[in-house]
C-alpha cells in the first residue's frame, strides 16, 4: 500500500504510475490525482500560450478575427458562432477546427453551419453560394444568407437535412429559384436580434 501525496489516501500500489526516481519506483501521486494535476497544468499552460500568441500578433500588426471583416472567417466563424448561441441556445458549439460539423443541437443532431454573402450577377437578381464539400457527417446544414458584409443583414436562413446536400460540392441559391428551398426555411428573427446587438456580445 502507498499513500498519495495529493489526496492523502492510502491506495494499492497498482493505483500509481511507475516513476524511475520515485520511492519504490512509483509516482508520488495516484493516477487519479496525477490526471487532475495534468489537466490543470495543461489549462494554465494553454492560457499562457494563447496570451503570448495574442500579444505577438498585436505587436506584429496581425489583425484579430473579430476586426478582420473582409475575411471569410469573420463571417463564417466569428459572426455565425454568436448567432448560433441565440438561434440554438441549447446547442453545444465545437472548436473552430472540428471536422465535419460545428455544433450538436439540443436533440443530439450534428449541424454544420454555413454562411454566404449575396453576389449580384444580374440586375435585381442575386445568389448565395455555400461550400458543402461533399460533407457526409452532419445530420443538418444550417445555411445563413447575408445581404452584405457591412450591415450583416440576414435575409434568409435554412435548416436542411444532410441527405439533401451531402453529395454536393457547392450549392447555389438564387433569388429566382428560392422557392425551391421553402420547405426548410426557418424564422431568423432571433438571429436578426443578435446581429443588431453584435457590438454588445462578448
Amino acid at each position: 500500500m502507498k499513500r498519495c501525496t495529493k489526496c492523502g489516501k492510502l491506495k494499492d500500489e497498482t493505483d500509481f504510475n511507475k516513476h524511475a526516481r520515485g520511492k519504490n519506483g512509483l509516482c508520488a501521486m495516484c493516477r487519479t490525482c496525477f490526471s487532475e494535476y495534468n489537466k490543470i497544468r495543461y489549462t494554465k499552460k494553454r492560457d499562457v500560450l494563447r496570451e503570448i500568441s495574442r500579444n505577438y500578433h498585436y505587436a506584429h500588426g496581425v489583425i484579430p478575427m473579430e476586426k478582420k471583416k473582409d475575411s471569410s472567417q469573420y463571417l463564417g466563424i466569428y459572426i455565425n458562432e454568436r448567432i448560433l448561441k441565440h438561434v440554438m441556445p441549447n446547442a453545444v458549439l465545437m472548436d473552430n477546427n472540428n471536422p465535419g460539423y460545428d455544433l450538436v443541437c439540443g436533440k443530439g443532431y450534428l449541424v454544420d453551419a454555413k454562411a454566404a454573402v449575396a453576389s449580384h450577377y444580374k440586375e435585381n437578381t442575386c445568389k448565395w453560394m455555400f461550400g458543402i464539400r461533399q460533407n457526409k457527417i452532419p445530420d443538418y446544414f444550417l445555411l445563413t444568407a447575408y445581404k452584405d458584409r457591412t450591415t450583416l443583414e440576414i435575409v434568409h436562413m435554412w435548416l436542411i437535412p444532410g441527405i439533401q446536400l451531402n453529395d454536393k460540392q457547392t450549392i447555389s441559391i438564387s433569388s429566382s429559384t428560392i422557392e425551391k428551398w421553402n420547405d426548410w426555411k426557418i424564422d431568423h428573427t432571433d438571429a436578426l436580434n443578435c446581429i443588431s446587438k453584435i457590438g454588445e456580445i462578448q
